[in-house]
């Protein structure tokens, strides 16, 4: 296995453990909270980028949103398939989410800390497929660590992977605010809302600093 490879079997590896436990937070986070009151009760065709245990997809689902639910953690998609096969309007689907194919068209992509979880060449790909998956007037949702998050260069760095860390026992890769809002506009995107802030994502009592990122098509 080469680096790369080592790091995806390592973080496969964390990820299947954590949620194989099934006691990770089930109410939807406060980002995907957030994102459907931009909605205005109108139904929307949704894909979540790395969709962990399910929760913010399942409240999209529960909200009428029809979910496509991508993530790489095999055990987990089947628990959910199984878990909530009687809900119609969501799919869980084992994926990559760094690869996917130009199949379909969104109304929104959902990447809530996923896009701190690949390195820098795999996000250049996701965004410029977020922008040719969207239908117009989509919007990209991002919410995501950056350099004023508070474990920022905690860890042992990765080679020749700017700003990314093995910290905890898997991988993070710290994105550049004012970066990320130049990339997204160069593709075409309009910035509707970004910050980098506290609020966001508070969690155990602590409020850590993060990206939160609306760009439309």
């Amino acid at each position: 296995l080469n680096f790369a490879d080592k790091l995806l079997s390592m973080d496969n590896t964390y990820w299947e453990k954590f949620y194989s436990k099934q006691n990770a937070e089930l109410r939807p986070s406060l980002f995907a909270v957030y994102v459907n009151e931009l909605f205005n009760n109108n139904k929307k065709k949704i894909i979540e980028l790395g969709c962990g245990n399910g929760r913010d997809s399942i409240f999209f689902a529960n909200n009428s949103h029809n979910i496509l639910a991508i993530d790489q953690c095999e055990s987990e998609i089947k628990f959910l398939q199984n878990q909530y096969k009687q809900l119609n309007n969501i799919v869980f689907r084992c994926d990559d989410f760094t690869s996917l194919s130009l199949d379909n068209k969104y109304d929104i992509v959902y990447s809530r800390f996923t896009l701190h979880s690949i390195r820098k060449e795999e996000e250049r790909r996701v965004l410029q497929w977020a922008y040719e998956s969207l239908n117009e007037g989509g919007l990209f949702c991002i919410e995501v660590r950056g350099h004023k998050n508070e474990i920022y260069k905690l860890g042992e760095p990765v080679d020749n992977e700017p700003d990314a860390y093995i910290y905890n026992d898997h991988y993070r890769r710290f994105l550049n605010f004012e970066t990320l809002c130049n990339d997204l506009k160069e593709l075409g995107f309009t910035i509707t809302f970004a910050a980098e802030e506290k609020g966001f994502a508070p969690f155990n009592g602590e409020d850590e600093t993060y990206i939160r990122v609306i760009a439309k098509k």
